[in-house]
C-alpha cells in the first residue's frame, strides 16, 4: 500500500519532529510505502479560513496534481483540517476532488488494526485523550482513536467529561475543549493564557500521567500549555508515540 502523509511540514514547523518520527516508524512497521508532498505548504488549509480564495484554489489545485503524480492508495494526515476541507469545502468551492480517499491518521490506523489485530505490549498508564475540534466536534469521527487505543493492553484512557452529554444523548467528545494552539496564528496575545487555562482546568483535575490529542495541532497546544503552566508530572505523548513504543 502506498500512502501520502500530508502535514509533515506542519509537524516540523511546530517542532514536533518526535511525533513525525513515531508516525514514520509506525508506517514502516505496518509495511507501508510512505510518500510525501514535495514543497508542501505550511498550514495550506488555513488559506480558505483566511478568505484568500484565489490563493487557496491555486494551492489546493497544486496539491491535487502532486497527489496524482505520486499515485497513492490513500492520503493520510495527523491534521483533520485537510480531511474536512477535501470532503466539503474544496469540492464545493473549486470543483476539485482527489482521486483517492483522504483519511485522518486515526481512521487509517483503525482500519489497518482491524485487519491485522496487532499484538502490542502493555502500557500501564493513565492517558488523557483530547478529541480534536474538527475531527470530533465538527465531523463526529471520534471513535477510531478509541478503537486504536483499545488494542493497547493495560492503558487507561480518560477523556474530558461533560455532565449533560448523556442526558442529551450525545457523546462527550462532541464537547471537548480546544487546547488553543490556533491562537498562535489568530490571536497570539491570548495564546499563553488560553493554553495554560486548558491544562489547569481540564488536564490537571483528571490526573493523567500522559496527555495527547487526536489532532497534531491540538497536541501542540497541550505541549505548550504544560510548559507554560510548568506542569512536569503530566507528559505530552501523541498516540502514535504510544503505539510505536508498544509495537512488538
Amino acid at each position: 500500500m502506498k500512502v501520502v502523509l500530508a502535514g509533515r511540514v506542519n509537524l516540523e514547523h511546530t517542532g514536533q519532529e518526535d511525533v513525525l518520527e513515531s508516525i514514520v516508524s509506525l508506517m514502516n512497521k505496518l509495511g507501508v510505502d510512505l510518500a510525501f508532498i514535495e514543497n508542501e505548504v505550511v498550514c495550506m488549509e488555513a488559506s480558505i479560513n483566511l478568505g484568500i480564495s484565489d490563493v487557496a484554489e491555486e494551492l489546493f489545485r497544486e496539491f491535487k496534481e502532486k497527489v496524482e503524480e505520486i499515485k497513492p492508495d490513500v492520503v493520510v494526515s495527523a491534521y483533520a483540517a485537510g480531511v474536512a476541507k477535501w470532503k466539503r469545502d474544496v469540492p464545493e468551492r473549486y470543483g476539485l476532488k482527489l482521486p483517492v480517499p483522504y483519511l485522518h491518521l486515526t481512521e487509517f490506523l483503525a482500519e489497518e488494526f482491524r485487519k491485522r489485530k496487532p499484538n502490542l505490549k502493555p502500557f500501564p498508564h493513565r492517558y488523557f485523550l483530547q478529541h480534536g475540534c474538527t475531527l470530533g466536534r465538527k465531523m463526529g469521527r471520534f471513535q477510531p482513536a478509541r478503537d486504536v487505543l483499545s488494542y493497547v493492553p493495560e492503558i487507561e484512557v480518560i477523556e474530558e467529561d461533560y455532565p449533560t452529554a448523556e442526558l442529551e444523548g450525545m457523546d462527550p467528545a462532541m464537547f471537548n475543549s480546544c487546547p488553543a494552539a490556533w491562537l498562535n496564528f489568530a490571536q497570539p496575545e491570548l495564546g499563553e493564557y488560553a493554553k495554560e487555562n486548558y491544562v489547569l482546568d481540564v488536564l490537571v483535575p483528571r490526573k493523567p500521567e500522559f496527555a495527547g490529542s487526536t489532532c497534531a495541532n491540538g497536541h501542540y497546544g497541550i505541549r505548550q500549555g504544560l510548559e507554560i503552566a510548568e506542569i512536569e508530572d503530566i507528559k505530552p505523548l501523541y498516540f502514535t508515540q504510544i503505539l510505536d513504543q508498544v509495537w512488538r
